[in-house]
C-alpha cells in the first residue's frame, strides 16, 4: 500500500508539471508564429504589397501550430538519442528517414488546414501549388527544424538526467556518511559502558557502599546518554551534565587523588557538539596521566568561543607523554581514534583535533569545530 501511494503521489506531481511544460511550450510556438507573420507582413510592405497581413497570419499560424501538433512525435523519437545505443551512420538514417516522415506530415497538415480555413477567413480557395514539388520543397526547410527539435529536446533531457544522476550521487554519499557516523557512535557507547564497568569492579570488593552509589550513578548516566542516543550532535550543557557524571564516577574511585575544574562560558550551552565527545578525552587522562603511585592530578575542563569556531580543551597535570606516546596515540585504542573520525565525517576540513604535553606537565587535548546551535545542524546529524 505505502509503493501504490508513493507511486500515486508522484504522478500526481508529474502531471502539473507536464502541463506547465506544454503550456510554456504553447507559448513560445505563439511567440515564434508572431515574430514570423511580423516578418512576412513587413517584407511585404517593403515590396508595396499591402493587405496581406492576414493572409500572413493564416500561413504562418498554420506553419507553426503544425510544427507544435506534432512535437509529441519529435520527442518520443528524439529518445533513441538517450536510451538506444545506435552507430552513427545507422543513427544518421534513421535521423533522416525520421525527417522525411516529420516533413510529410507538417506539409500534409498546413495543406489541409489552409484548404479549410482559407474559405472561412474569406480569401476563397487557398492555391498551396503542385504538392508533387511543395513535399521536397518543404523538406529542406523542416529538416532543419526537426534537426534543431531533437537537438534541444536530447540537450535538455540529457541535462536533467545528469541533474538527476548527481542528486542520486549525493543523496547516496550522505546516506553512506550517516552510516559510517552511526556505527561510529554505536561503536564508542558500548566501548564507554564496559569502561566504566570496569572503574566499578576495581572498587567492588574494596568499598561496597561506594560501588553501589557508583552504579546508581551509571545508570542515571545512560539514562541521559541513551536519551540522546540517536543525535550525532547535543547541546554543549546535555555533552557537559555527561561528563560531570563520568567524572563523579571518577572521584568516588580515586577520591582525594583527582580534582576537576570547569572553565565554561555560559552562552556556550546552546551551540552542538558531537555526543560523547568529551567522555573518551577524559579517560585518557585518567589512563595516561594518573600512573600507579603518583600523586594528585588536576584535570580541567574548558570552553570558549575564538574566530568563529569552539575550542573545547581537556588538559591534566598527569605524567603526560613522550614522544612515542604522542606519535602512536591514535592507535591505543578505540576511543581517540573514534573522536577523530567523527569529527572529519561531521565537520570535514572545518575542525581540528590536538593533542600536545602541557609546558608545566601532563597532557592538553583541544579541539575545535564550528558554532552551530539546533536550528544549523551538519547534513549527517539525525
Amino acid at each position: 500500500m505505502d509503493g501504490q501511494a508513493v507511486k500515486v503521489t508522484a504522478m500526481s506531481t508529474a502531471r502539473p508539471r507536464r502541463a506547465r511544460t506544454w503550456v510554456v511550450l504553447f507559448l513560445l510556438y505563439t511567440l515564434i508564429a508572431v515574430l514570423l507573420t511580423g516578418y512576412r507582413y513587413l517584407d511585404d510592405l517593403t515590396r508595396q504589397h499591402p493587405g496581406t497581413f492576414y493572409m500572413r497570419v493564416l500561413e504562418e499560424g498554420t506553419g507553426v501550430y503544425s510544427v507544435f501538433l506534432l512535437l509529441p512525435l519529435v520527442f518520443r523519437f528524439a529518445r533513441i538519442y538517450l536510451y538506444e545505443r545506435k552507430g552513427w551512420l545507422k543513427l544518421g538514417f534513421f535521423h533522416l528517414a525520421a525527417a522525411l516522415i516529420f516533413s510529410a506530415l507538417h506539409t500534409t497538415m498546413m495543406a489541409v488546414s489552409r484548404h479549410f480555413l482559407a474559405p472561412l477567413m474569406g480569401f476563397g480557395p487557398y492555391d498551396y501549388g503542385i504538392m508533387t514539388y511543395r513535399y521536397p520543397m518543404e523538406f529542406s526547410n523542416d529538416l532543419i527544424g526537426f534537426t534543431v527539435i531533437v537537438g534541444a529536446y536530447s540537450f535538455y533531457q540529457r541535462l536533467r538526467i545528469a541533474q538527476a544522476q548527481q542528486l542520486a550521487s549525493a543523496e547516496l554519499q550522505t546516506k553512506l556518511v550517516q552510516a559510517q557516523l552511526e556505527n561510529l557512535r554505536l561503536q564508542l557507547q558500548p566501548h564507554f559502558l564496559f569502561n566504566t564497568l570496569n572503574t566499578i569492579s576495581s572498587v567492588m570488593y574494596e568499598d561496597v557502599r561506594a560501588a553501589d552509589a557508583m552504579i546508581t550513578q551509571l545508570s542515571d548516566l545512560l539514562r541521559l546518554t541513551l536519551r540522546a542516543s540517536r543525535a550525532h550532535e547535543i547541546p554543549l550543557a546535555e555533552e557537559l551534565e555527561i561528563t560531570r557524571l563520568y567524572l563523579d564516577l571518577m572521584q568516588k574511585r580515586f577520591e582525594n587523588k583527582l580534582r576537576v575544574t570547569y572553565s565554561i562560558d555560559p552562552s556556550l550551552n546552546s551551540l552542538l557538539v558531537p555526543q560523547l565527545i568529551l567522555q573518551p578525552l577524559l579517560e585518557n587522562s585518567l589512563r595516561h596521566g594518573m600512573k600507579a603511585g603518583s600523586g594528585a592530578m588536576d584535570l580541567s575542563i574548558a570552553a570558549h568561543r575564538e574566530n568563529g569556531s569552539l575550542i573545547l580543551q581537556v588538559s591534566d597535570t598527569g605524567c603526560g607523554l613522550d614522544e612515542a606516546g604522542l606519535s602512536g596515540i591514535f592507535g591505543r585504542g578505540l576511543g581517540l581514534s573514534n573522536i577523530r573520525d567523527r569529527l572529519a565525517h561531521l565537520y570535514g576540513n572545518a575542525q581540528q583535533f590536538s593533542i600536545s604535553n602541557r609546558p608545566g606537565g601532563g597532557a592538553k587535548v583541544t579541539l575545535r569545530v564550528p558554532l552551530r546551535t539546533s536550528g544549523h545542524t551538519s547534513p549527517s546529524s539525525e
